[in-house]
Formats: C-alpha cells, structure tokens, sequence
C-alpha cells in the first residue's frame, strides 16, 4: 500500500512540471509572430495614381443638336393628260434611273391620230417634191425661150405654198407625238419610289400624283439651331454626325448652308449639314446626332474630365500632385470650371499650366498622401 501510494504522489508531483514546460515553449513559438521584427528602413509605397499635365488649349462651345436626314429633291409625279391606266411598271421601294417608264395609259385613240398626221406630213413633202419639180421644168423652158416668166413665177409660187403645207403638217405630226409620248410617264431623276398611287384600270387627271420619287442622292441633314448661334456659324464651325442607325461610328461633315429664317415662333433658324463619305448606309426621315464646335476666340488652361471631383456643396475640386525630395504628395485644389468638350473641361481659376492632376486613382485620397505615378 506503501509503495503504490508513493507511486502516486510521484505522478502528481510530476504533472504540473510537464504543463509549465508546455506552456513556455507554446509562448516562444507565438512570440515569433507577436514581436515586431527589427526595422529595415523602408516604406510602404503610396496607392497608385495616373496623372496628366494641365495644358493651354483653345476653348470651343460645343453644341450638340438633333437633325433630320432630308432629300434634296421629293417630287409627286402626275400624268400630263388624263386617260385610263393600262400598265404601271414599278411599285413602291423600286429604285429607277432618269428616263425610266413608270406608267402608260391607254393611248389606242392616240396612237391612230399620230399615224394619220405621219401620212398627212408624207403626203405634203410629196407634193412639195412635185411642185419643186415642175418650178425647175419653167425655169429650164424659160431660159430656151419656150415658156413665159409668168409660168415660172406661178410654179414659184405655188412650191411656196406647198412648202408651208408641208411644214404645218410636220408640226402637226410633232405635235401629236409629243402627246402620244405624254401618255407615258417617266421618272424625272433618279431615285426611289416611296409611294405607288396609281394603279391599272384607274382614270387619273393632270395634278393627281401617280408617284412619290425621292432622290437618294446627295441627302442632307437638317438641323433646327437656336438663333444666337446665327452669327458665329456664319464664320465656319467644326461638324461631325452621328447616326442612331450605324452606332459607334462618328462621320464628318460640312456647313452646307444656313436657312436665316425657319421657325419664328421658335427662334430657330436651321442648319444644313453634308455628311462627307460615301454609300453612307441612311435614308431620309432617320435622325441624327449633330456635334458643333464653336471657337470662343479665347484660349485657357484645360484638364481631363477624368481628374474633376464635385462635392455635394457644390465644390469643384482636383488633386495636384507635388514633389517634395523623393516623395511625390497630394494636394487638393478647389478650381472654376468652363466649358466642357472634347473630353475636357475649361478651367476658369485654381489651376495653373504645367501642374500635374490626377486623373485616376483620386477617389479616396487625402491631404498631403504620398502616391507613387503609375503611369
């Protein structure tokens, strides 16, 4: 009993000296990540940050205006003597060229009225043919002493009076084709037919259109502009096109001329802009996005939109990066702002040319940061 109760003491005066070894190398192993390793001198460097310098720059008012694409020629045809439909050769979205036959009427009636004045001209030139004859045969049996003067002077005039039969009858047989060719109805230019009113079988009369032609070349843009623009669009502006139908793609463009008076009650005058290209995939009626650049005449310090924060008081403000030693800080700068365009905004006050701002990276930076450039 002796022994085995001894042998148990000893387990209990053991036990706690193995628990304290434990817990001493258990806090040497945490030391390792607790304590702060010696100092080695460096930095942690700055956020990143993208730059641009503040330039001079020409200052322009740009305008952004909505147009319309419109032809230059929209006719409704009519027929030029009335009659019964007896053929119509194309029909609505047909493309055709100058001189195409686009409607006959019935021209039977017509047709028998221009061969008969065809006969009647024949029949005169013959007999003028005859009558120059016989005035020749006077001529020669006068000079031989065998006919009078008077003869010959008679055949004179009766070729005169054959001659102008002749010529009456001529005219009458124009007369009748111009009107046999009027019982056709041709395209007067090039184009297409955006609308088909007539149709086989119908009665139609001069003045009721047949057809609405649209010339497709040389289509323009119309654009309503309010009128204190009137004077500085007269020197000349900088145009360029967007079209709602090909997005992503900007065309230029050209004044081609300015209407002085449009809409009175609006005080609009309007402005017609020429696309420059060519097979531009557009038609009239489609709108169009129109960007005008008006010189101011003046020439002040410029920023990327990129770099201009606005505050809920209304602030306007930049970062403007500073060199001190071999850190490069921030400062924040409160400015006026200008005019925008060309991604770009006019600066009135608070920054000068050559300062760095910057344009990425500035949205959570604070006085006097240190930044290192990105770019």
């Amino acid at each position: 009993m002796n022994l085995a109760s001894g042998r148990t003491n000893r387990r209990a005066d053991f036990a706690p000296t193995r628990d304290v070894g434990g817990i001493f190398y258990l806090l040497v192993f945490l030391g390792c990540f607790v304590c702060p390793l010696p100092s080695t001198g460096a930095q942690t460097p700055g956020p990143p940050v993208e730059a641009e310098t503040a330039l001079v720059a020409p200052v322009v008012r740009k305008l952004e205006l909505s147009g319309t694409v419109t032809s230059p020629r929209v006719s409704s045809i009519s027929t030029s003597f009335q009659g019964l439909v007896s053929a119509v050769h194309f029909d609505s979205g047909a493309k055709v060229k100058t001189g195409d036959l686009l409607l006959e009427l019935d021209s039977e009636l017509e047709e028998a009225a221009h061969k008969q004045t065809e006969a009647l001209a024949a029949q005169a030139a013959g007999e003028l043919a005859d009558a120059t004859r016989r005035l020749g045969i006077a001529k020669k049996l006068a000079e031989r002493k065998y006919g009078t003067q008077n003869e010959v002077e008679a055949r004179q005039a009766e070729v005169e009076i054959d001659r102008a039969a002749y010529e009456s009858a001529k005219a009458a047989h124009a007369r009748r084709a111009a009107i046999l060719e009027r019982h056709r109805l041709r395209a007067p230019y090039s184009g297409v037919i955006s609308k088909k009113m007539a149709e086989v079988g119908q009665w139609v009369v001069p003045g009721t259109p047949a057809f609405e032609l649209v010339e497709m070349e040389g289509l323009r843009i119309d654009v309503p502009v309010p009128q204190q623009y009137y004077a500085r669009l007269r020197e000349g502006a900088e145009v360029s096109v967007k079209f709602d139908a090909i997005p992503g793609e900007t065309i230029p463009a050209r004044i081609g001329a300015l209407i002085p008076v449009s809409d009175p009650d609006a005080r609009t005058f309007t402005l017609r802009v020429l696309p420059e290209g060519e097979d531009i995939p557009i038609t009239p009626g489609m709108s169009a996005r129109i960007a005008v650049n008006l010189s101011t005449g003046r020439q002040d310090v410029v920023v990327n939109r990129d770099a201009i924060i606005r505050h809920p008081d209304g602030r306007t403000t930049v970062w403007v990066l500073e060199q001190k030693g071999d850190k490069t800080l921030v400062e924040e700068r409160k400015i006026e702002i200008g005019l925008a365009f060309d991604g770009v905004f006019q600066v009135r006050s608070g920054l000068k040319e050559g300062e760095r701002v910057v344009v990425r990276g500035n949205e959570s930076l604070r006085e006097g940061q240190a930044v290192r450039l990105a770019n």
